[in-house]
């Protein structure tokens, strides 16, 4: 029998038998006491984002999550472990598989025997063999390690675009702040510079005792405090844009410059139905699939207790003669079946099932916690559109008033009709409610980001 046909044939045979599957892979995920409703509780928009990013209408903003797209040593992690999944799977998959080899071994040796006189005998000997060996895959428990790993593979890749979608809003989170701390900063330097120029004037009336030393020490203190605000602003400024550049791949140089502000929402994005939410999210998507992973491996692990069967095929030659390798008059071969079965593993096996039943029980509580927890930032971030909205408004009015307030309170004070506190007080709650408009108009910006990292970016 020739090489070739004998192998074909212990491959023919494994590949019969391997098909004799007594269950199916099955990949249920249950939600049944998970709450999907029809509809948010909380209306939003009508139109549907295709490019989140590009919303807030900065072309700089999309520059730099390019930037930290291509650079970002995090996102090259997470690049390299889907890539280690997916070898990983190609390996599992392997496992399926007829495995063949070759082989040559030669050796030499020497007997000496204690006759009289004595006896010497040389010998060699030289094998070439082709082998193969397969696992027959009977109840399928190699398929559902398999299927476990290529979820774990797909897991894996959820895990990467959830990556890039936080990464993505990352940058736009700093990039808000950037521009906020220097607005801020702006501010608070341009109060300091006012409370300078006051002082002065109060200083020259002092001198000309046209003033007290009462009011001269409460302005001196009051500008001390304002530049003290501008100094700490510039830090948090600094600490603002080092964590930008950290996040882009660069050096923390504290080097990037903007000369953007703040900008104004579009409209709120239509949020879709609750049930696409659990199909679109990458998060949501990753614990799917590791407990189609961890069902898989618990199926396989219930079947570790029935018989295995291996079929082993070799063919090769064997001669003392080197050059008698390639000659088939000294051929050998076999084929072989062996068919096993645990009897006593002193629990092991059940401990093994035991411990993947009990995995799968876990996963399937995480994957339900992380659907309940998407709606709830998505209701949560609906929510707050509305009452950021409303505070905004609020505290712009109340900026403008304290404005006029602070103009009016110093006019009275030169005329005599207040005292200085009440200047001070007007100024202070001026720049308080500028800084505080600032805050809320950045804070709206977190959170639409955070509304479209819950509706899974891009929709």
């Amino acid at each position: 029998m020739k090489s070739s046909l004998r192998i074909g044939l212990s491959a023919a045979i494994a590949f019969l038998l391997s098909s004799c599957r007594t269950t199916e892979v099955s990949t249920e995920t249950s939600l049944d006491d998970v709450p999907v409703p029809q509809s948010w509780s909380e209306s939003s928009g009508t139109y549907a984002s295709q490019d989140w990013v590009a919303t807030f209408g900065s072309s700089k903003l999309s520059q730099l999550v390019i930037e930290a797209q291509e650079n970002n040593f995090g996102l090259e992690s997470a690049y390299q472990n889907v890539r280690a999944a997916e070898a990983a799977a190609r390996i599992s998959g392997a496992n399926r598989l007829p495995s063949v080899g070759a082989g040559l071994r030669s050796s030499d040796s020497q007997s000496l025997f204690s006759f009289d006189p004595p006896i010497t005998v040389d010998s060699e000997s030289h094998a070439l063999s082709l082998s193969t060996r397969w696992e027959v895959d009977i109840w399928n428990r190699l398929a559902e390690e398999h299927l476990a790993a290529k979820s774990q593979y797909r897991a894996s890749e959820n895990d990467y675009q959830s990556f890039q979608l936080s990464l993505s809003s990352q940058v736009a989170r700093a990039w808000f702040n950037v521009i906020e701390s220097k607005s801020q900063f702006e501010l608070a330097d341009a109060s300091a510079k006012a409370f300078d120029s006051k002082l002065e004037v109060l200083e020259s009336r002092y001198s000309r005792g046209l003033t007290d030393a009462f009011d001269l020490r409460l302005t001196r203190a009051q500008a001390s405090s304002t530049r003290a605000s501008a100094i700490a602003r510039r830090s948090q400024m600094d600490t603002s844009v080092r964590q930008l550049e950290t996040l882009l791949g660069r050096y923390p140089s504290a080097e990037l410059q903007t000369s953007e502000t703040l900008p104004s929402l579009p409209e709120t994005p239509n949020a879709g139905l609750p049930s696409e939410l659990i199909e679109r999210r990458p998060d949501v998507l990753a614990q799917q699939n590791r407990l189609l992973a961890a069902l898989a491996l618990e199926k396989s692990a219930s079947k570790n207790w029935l018989p295995s069967l291996v079929l082993t095929g070799s063919d090769g030659t064997l001669s003392n003669d080197f050059s008698d390798l390639l000659d088939s008059d000294f051929n050998v071969w076999s084929i072989a079946g062996d068919l096993t079965i645990a009897l006593f593993q002193g629990g092991r096996l059940k401990g093994q099932r035991d411990q993947l039943k009990a995995s799968q029980l876990s996963q399937l509580a995480r994957y339900k916690d992380t659907v309940i927890s998407a709606f709830r930032e998505v209701e949560t971030s609906l929510r707050a559109e509305k009452d950021l909205l409303d505070l905004e408004q609020q505290t712009e009015i109340a900026s403008n008033e304290n404005q006029l307030a602070e103009e009016q309170a110093w006019k009275l004070y030169a005329r005599g009709l207040v005292d200085i506190t009440a200047a001070l007080d007007a100024e202070r709650r001026s720049f308080e409610a500028q800084s505080q408009l600032l805050s809320i108009r950045n804070q709206r910006l977190q959170n639409r980001i955070s509304l479209h990292i819950a509706l899974g970016g891009d929709l």
